[in-house]
């Protein structure tokens, strides 16, 4: 596959410069080199208006270079929507409701919290949990920002811990 790109981007820069008036003397492709590294970035259009676009929408990128560079033309999508604080919110708002129900657990001697690594003061939790959340609500931002559909599953794995902790401080009331 990676040779194929190579060959790819080898032919669409010779065959720009054949297209360019503006260019220096042409180098013979016997002269340039078999293992040459050629980097190159395609952006693809994300909807169907931007597919048909018009040749006006190109602009040449230098005088000297001979080569065309595309203005994007697609609206990237907002990263704090609606969705992204309703997931993070929700997280946060059982994890304080978790925690809440713990306590008032631990202070009634009904029970003790199930996760060892979890202190048992109020403080405690308060630190630890506040220290996930926030790492949770990063990782969901960065996935959500490169446009994963996964963006959302960071939180819900804290929704559904959170959930338990909190059904089980109701039942033990």
């Amino acid at each position: 596959m990676n040779e194929i790109c190579r060959a790819a981007v080898s032919l669409s820069l010779v065959l720009s410069g054949l297209a360019s008036s503006a260019q220096s003397p042409k180098v013979p492709f016997k002269q340039i080199e078999r293992e040459a590294r050629l980097s190159a970035s395609l952006r693809a259009p994300v909807d169907e208006a931007a597919i048909n676009h018009s040749i006006e929408e190109y602009s040449v990128s230098g005088a000297a270079s001979g080569f065309v560079s595309p203005q994007p033309t697609y609206k990237k999508a907002r990263i704090l929507d609606s969705k992204f604080f309703l997931v993070n919110g929700l997280h946060l708002g059982l994890a304080m409701l978790d925690v809440g129900m713990t306590q008032h657990c631990i202070s009634a001697h009904r029970c003790k919290e199930a996760n060892p690594l979890m202190p048992s003061s109020l403080a405690g939790q308060l630190g630890v949990n506040s220290a996930l959340i926030s790492g949770s609500a990063f990782v969901s931002y960065r996935l959500k920002g490169q446009e994963s559909k996964l963006w959302w599953l960071s939180p819900a794995v804290g929704i559904g811990a959170h959930t338990a902790g909190a059904v089980t401080g109701f039942i033990y009331r």
